[in-house]
């Protein structure tokens, strides 16, 4: 079984503006309206590859019915827990002429104490064939230590885990260890150098491949099984439990309908090959086909299994020095 953990979660809403620039009026020429968050996004990519898996987290008593609607559509096990209120909102705007996007997001609001319980006794119900992804911020409330102890949690129970999360989040539950960690360029840095306070994302476009897996490697040594790198439009790298390194790659000959997600969709596809048992290299290949599936259609998550058996095909597999 995979569980997806989705602490605070999210109601996207994407807007399409032609030419948007910002103190303009604008009307959109295009609107959609997603329950999402990023262990949602997750499980809603191994509910389309046709894998059980279930997502635990919080969600606003108003927005209830909104996101039961919306996981059992998608075939996933809701076991969300409702706290008093709204979930946050988040709002993208795409501009398909300028070939931009515009993030705006709410902090989200504080669970009640004692909420956090009730995810543990989910987790400690947790066998060793399964895996769980923790992904996404974490709410005003909760402490940065809050991903260490719910994977400390899974370990105990022998169930693996995959972490995506920044900050200081990332920082801490990356000591826990999880048996994966799946940063950007940018979160890899943080852990790397222990910057967990860092709000300017460095400039590493330009960061060599050698460096890359230098610093994956050194975070291994901290106990971390395998390492996998998002690098947007550059592929994915990944060393695995022996050190030895990857890089994963998928043509993609169509024009990005919607990159919002896209590490979302590589780490569903990453936990259900992880699950599959399938050998690191083939992990890589039906993650970043995942990733790239995710690009071809609106939403977070939504990717389409028939592209991403398409893309997995053509996806390119090298093993590094």
């Amino acid at each position: 079984m995979i569980y997806t953990v989705t602490l605070n979660p999210t109601v996207d809403r994407t807007l399409t503006v032609e030419r948007f620039r910002v103190g303009g009026t604008f009307k959109a020429s295009h609107s959609d309206l997603l329950p999402a968050g990023k262990g949602i996004n997750v499980a809603r990519v191994v509910a389309t590859l046709g894998y059980p898996v279930a997502a635990l987290g919080f969600v606003g008593e108003r927005d209830v019915t909104m996101f039961r609607t919306e996981l059992a559509e998608a075939g996933i096990d809701n076991r969300l827990i409702p706290v008093p209120g709204s979930t946050r909102s988040s709002v993208t705007i795409l501009d398909p002429t300028n070939h931009t996007e515009t993030h705006l997001r709410e902090q989200g609001q504080t669970p009640p104490a004692g909420a956090l319980s009730e995810i543990e006794e989910e987790l400690s119900r947790t066998a060793p064939e399964d895996w769980v992804v923790f992904a996404g911020s974490l709410p005003p409330g909760l402490s940065a230590e809050t991903y260490r102890h719910l994977i400390g949690v899974c370990a105990r129970r022998g169930a693996r885990t995959i972490l995506d999360a920044n900050g200081p989040a990332l920082l801490s539950g990356a000591g826990a260890p999880p048996t994966v960690l799946k940063p950007n360029l940018f979160e890899l840095w943080q852990v790397d150098q222990q910057q967990a306070e860092a709000t300017a994302e460095q400039d590493l476009g330009e960061w060599p491949v050698a460096e890359v897996l230098h610093a994956s490697r050194r975070i291994q040594g901290r106990g971390v099984s395998m390492v996998v790198v998002s690098r947007g439009e550059r592929g994915v790298l990944g060393v695995d439990r022996d050190g030895r390194a990857w890089k994963a790659q998928v043509p993609l000959n169509a024009p990005v309908v919607d990159a919002v997600g896209c590490g979302d969709a590589l780490a569903g596809g990453l936990v259900v090959a992880l699950a599959r048992g399938d050998a690191f290299p083939e992990v890589l290949r039906l993650g970043a086909a995942c990733g790239a599936a995710n690009t071809l259609v609106a939403g977070a998550g939504r990717c389409r299994r028939a592209d991403v058996e398409r893309l997995v095909v053509h996806a390119r597999v090298d093993e590094l020095c």
